[in-house]
C-alpha cells in the first residue's frame, strides 16, 4: 500500500475505519476535557478496543497505553508507536541551555540550605504575608482556596524547585494573593462595577506558537479594543485610568519583577514577550483563582495539581475572568476585549455560557511545528525554577502530539453537533496571517460584522510596521527527524484535513 504522507493519494477503503476511530478519539477527548478520571477512561477504551497492546511507564509512574484500535495499516507501525511513547516524546528530547553563572552559583548555595524554611511556600505563610502587606483579609469566593492549598503543598512535595525558583514563585504567589484581596475591596467600595457590560469579546484559540500572540497584539492595537496587560493583572487596583494608562507608575513596578525572569533565563527573550506591558493570556488571569496550568509552567510542576485541575468545572474560570474585565474597563472603557490562551480551545462551551456573544478566532499552523516550539518554550520556562523539567505528564495537552491532537479535534465534534456554530468561529491560516496581517485582520472584522475604522487601520498598521523592524533574536528549536515528524503527522491528520492546515516541515532541520 502506498504511503500517504504528503501526496494527494488516499485510499478511500480506509475511510470507514477512520471515521469509527475518529469518533472514539473525539469521545476520549471529550472525557479528557470534562475531567473524567484516567481509570474510567482506561476501562471504557478497553471495553471498546480490547486490552492495551503496549504499556509504558511515564516519569510519574503512570501508564501510557496503545490500544488495538491503532492496529490498522494506515497507522504507524507498532515499532513507531513504541518509539513515540519514548524517544519520540518531545519532553524527553528537550535539553536546556546553560544557566547564567550567577544563577548556577545561587542554586548551588541553595543545595546546602533548608529551602522550605529559608523560602517558605506553605499556605499559612503566604496568606499571612499577603494580609499584612495589604491590611485586608477578604479573598472573596472560597473557590480559590482548595486549589491554592493543593498547589502550595505540591510545591514542597513534587515540584523540586531550586533556590531561585522558590524565590520567584513566592514573589508571584504573593502578587496573586494581594491582587485578590484588593479586587474584593474595590468591588465593596464600588459595587457599580458589577453593572459594566462586556460586549462581544474576541477569544483567540488554538495551539500555542501558532501566531496567537501576533494576532492578539495587532487586534489590540485598535484603540477601541483592549487586552489585559501583565502590569494591570499584577496590580489591578486601583483600576487603571484611561488618561494615565501608559504612564501608570505600576508599570515600572511590574517591570522590575518581570525582568527577573529574563535575567534567570535570558533565552526566553527570543521566544516570547514577558514584559510588564506585554499582552497576557487567560491562563495568567486564572492564576488569581489558582486554577491554571500557568502556575505549573511558571511556578512549579505537580502531577497531583494537574489531575485536580482536570476535575474542575472551567465555567468558574471565565466567570471570574468576566469580573476582572469589568474592573479593568470601569475607568478605561473598551469596546471589545481581545483574549487568548491555548486552553480556551478546550473551554469553548463554557466561554459561550459566560459570554453569549463571544467570537472565536482560530489561527491554524502546522501542528508539528507549533508543538516543537511549545515544548522548547515550556521547558525553558520551567528550567528557570527547577533542575528537573517536565515532571510526569502534567502538561501533555500542550506537549504530547497524541493528547494535543485530541484537544485540536474536539471543536470538530462541537461543530458537527451544533454545540459550536460556524458563525461564531473564524478560521485563519498562520501562513496568511504572517504574509498579509492587515488583510487577515480585515477579514476577521468582516466575519464578525465589526466596523473597521480608518483610525483602527492606522494604529494596527503602525504596530505591524514597528513589529517588523524589531531586532528580535531567533528562537531555535528542533523539529525532530523525518520518522518522528511522520508519526506526529498521523496524530494530527484529522485536524489538518478538516481545516486544510498545510505542512511547514517535512523533515528535520
Amino acid at each position: 500500500m502506498p504511503q500517504t504522507r504528503d501526496c494527494e493519494f488516499y485510499p478511500q477503503s480506509l475511510e470507514k475505519g477512520l471515521r469509527s476511530e475518529r469518533a472514539l478519539l473525539l469521545s476520549i477527548a471529550e472525557m479528557y476535557v470534562q475531567g473524567v478520571s484516567t481509570r474510567r477512561v482506561k476501562k471504557i477504551v478497553e471495553e471498546l478496543c480490547g486490552p492495551p497492546s503496549l504499556v509504558a511507564d511515564d516519569e510519574s509512574g503512570g501508564a501510557i497505553m496503545c490500544h488495538n484500535v491503532h492496529n490498522r495499516s494506515h497507522y504507524p507501525t507498532t515499532n513507531l508507536r513504541n518509539r513515540m511513547t519514548t524517544e519520540f516524546d518531545r519532553k524527553r528530547q528537550w535539553r536546556p541551555a546553560s544557566r547564567p553563572e550567577w544563577v548556577a552559583r545561587v542554586n548551588e548555595m541553595g543545595r546546602c540550605m533548608d529551602l522550605k524554611k529559608v523560602v517558605p511556600l506553605d499556605e499559612k505563610s503566604l496568606i499571612k504575608a499577603a494580609e499584612e502587606s495589604t491590611g485586608l483579609s477578604d479573598f472573596g469566593n472560597e473557590n480559590w482556596y482548595e486549589p491554592f492549598q493543593i498547589f502550595t503543598k505540591a510545591l514542597d512535595d513534587e515540584s523540586e524547585l531550586n533556590l531561585t525558583g522558590r524565590l520567584l514563585t513566592r514573589t508571584d504567589l504573593l502578587v496573586y494573593l494581594e491582587a485578590r484581596l484588593q479586587i474584593e475591596a474595590t468591588y465593596k467600595l464600588h459595587p457599580e462595577i458589577h453593572d459594566e457590560e462586556i460586549i462581544k469579546p474576541l477569544y483567540i484559540v488554538g495551539q500555542g506558537r501558532s501566531g496567537t500572540t501576533l494576532l492578539q497584539n495587532i487586534l489590540s492595537a485598535d484603540p477601541g479594543n483592549g487586552t489585559t496587560l501583565t502590569w494591570e493583572l499584577m496590580f489591578p487596583c486601583p483600576p487603571p485610568e484611561k488618561d494615565t494608562y501608559t504612564t501608570d507608575p505600576r508599570i515600572q513596578k511590574a517591570e522590575a519583577i518581570t525582568n527577573l525572569t529574563s535575567l534567570v533565563t535570558p533565552e526566553l527573550t527570543s521566544m516570547h514577550d514577558f514584559s510588564a506591558t506585554a499582552a497576557t493570556e487567560c491562563i495568567q488571569l486564572h492564576s488569581l483563582l489558582f486554577q491554571s496550568p500557568w502556575l505549573m509552567a511558571f511556578g512549579g510542576q505537580s502531577p497531583t495539581y494537574a489531575q485536580y485541575l482536570q476535575q474542575q468545572n472551567p465555567l468558574q474560570l471565565y466567570e471570574y475572568e468576566k469580573k476582572i474585565l469589568k474592573l479593568l474597563q470601569w475607568r478605561n472603557p473598551r469596546k471589545h476585549w481581545i483574549m487568548k490562551s491555548p486552553i480556551c480551545l478546550m473551554h469553548m462551551p463554557q466561554i459561550m455560557e459566560v459570554f453569549p456573544d463571544v467570537g472565536f478566532i482560530w489561527p491554524h499552523r502546522d501542528p508539528v511545528r507549533a508543538l516543537s516550539s511549545s515544548v522548547s518554550l515550556l521547558g525553558t520556562m520551567m528550567w528557570g525554577r527547577s533542575d528537573r523539567t517536565f515532571i510526569g505528564n502534567a502538561l501533555d495537552n500542550l506537549t504530547n502530539a497524541n493528547v494535543n491532537a485530541m484537544v485540536l479535534n474536539q471543536p470538530i465534534q462541537w461543530l458537527e453537533t451544533g454545540t459550536l456554530s460556524e458563525s461564531d468561529l473564524c478560521n485563519i491560516q498562520y501562513t496568511e496571517l504572517v504574509k498579509d496581517p492587515m488583510r487577515t485582520v480585515e477579514y476577521i472584522y468582516q466575519y464578525f460584522d465589526i466596523a473597521f475604522s480608518d483610525g483602527a487601520k492606522e494604529h494596527m498598521q503602525k504596530y505591524v510596521n514597528e513589529s517588523a523592524s524589531e531586532n528580535r533574536k531567533t528562537h531555535h528549536y528542533s523539529t525532530g527527524d523525518a520518522e518522528q515528524i511522520d508519526v506526529e503527522r498521523h496524530a494530527y491528520r484529522t485536524y489538518q484535513n478538516h481545516f486544510n492546515v498545510p505542512n511547514e516541515i517535512k523533515y528535520s532541520h
